[in-house]
């Protein structure tokens, strides 16, 4: 009598590349079902068997869920595929635009890293990227008052807490007038109005700070008046101060600022 030739886990592993640990999963998610042996309870598997392996291993170059590999499996049409691949379509195209964002912020920081090491206790004139205003704070450690910042999380549009708040100072030839911190939204694809601050020219300089350290901000101040006097240039009695990276060493919080203070 003719009979149907059969193969072993092992042999299926080796012709399909597929771990026997995963086909056993296969084989619990009901998806992949071999008989088994009557006599040693060893698995078998024909060739409509491994049809099924190479269609999983198929569907899961797409990545679909294994759901949705054993509806396929089960029962499917091209309607139904087509349905299903549709709907995959708009998740991986969700995932792409995430992880261009995420790719973007990477970037961002290699790019301040570099800016770190260039600039750091440096002075120089830059423009100042652009910022919306849309709120305040009275201090970075007024944590009370960062539920102001999560009542803004729509409009922040994912920003953390850290780039989302930068320290305005304002002051004059007799010392400081005002510190307080603003929430901001970053704004360089927004057109100009009453609430997008933006200045051309800066004196910039990266300092570094730290919760143990002396007054970092008190003798940067003091340091870029100076700057600004040895090279003729008039301030306008104004800072901006933002983070742009933090580092730890040996439990101590190292805090890397960005100063740009708007000259004439």
């Amino acid at each position: 009598m003719w009979r149907v030739f059969m193969y072993t886990i092992g042999q299926v592993a080796e012709i399909t590349g597929i771990s026997r640990d995963r086909l056993r999963y296969y084989e619990e998610k009901g998806i992949l079902k071999p008989k088994y042996d009557t006599i040693n309870n060893y698995r078998e598997y024909g060739w409509w068997d491994l049809d099924i392996v190479l269609t999983i291993e198929f569907y899961r170059s797409m990545n679909l869920s294994t759901k949705s590999i054993n509806s396929i499996c089960e029962n499917s049409s091209v309607k139904s595929i087509k349905k299903l691949m549709e709907k995959k379509y708009e998740e991986v195209a969700s995932d792409i635009t995430k992880l261009q964002k995420i790719q973007e912020k990477v970037g961002n920081i290699i790019k301040q890293c570099a800016n770190i090491e260039e600039n750091l206790n440096c002075f120089s004139i830059r423009s100042m990227p652009r910022f919306k205003v849309i709120g305040e704070m009275s201090d970075y450690r007024a944590y009370s008052e960062y539920k102001n910042i999560h009542d803004m999380k729509q409009e922040l549009e994912g920003q953390p807490i850290i780039s989302s708040i930068k320290r305005m100072i304002t002051f004059s030839d007799a010392g400081i007038e005002e510190n307080k911190m603003v929430i901001v939204r970053h704004a360089e694809d927004i057109k100009k109005d009453d609430d997008v601050v933006m200045y051309d020219k800066c004196v910039y300089t990266v300092v570094q700070d730290g919760i143990r350290a002396n007054d970092v901000m008190e003798e940067t101040f003091t340091k870029s008046l100076k700057w600004c006097a040895e090279n003729e240039l008039n301030h306008k009695g104004i800072v901006f101060i933002n983070f742009i990276l933090i580092s730890f060493n040996k439990g101590d919080t190292r805090s890397y600022l960005e100063l740009y203070a708007p000259i004439e």
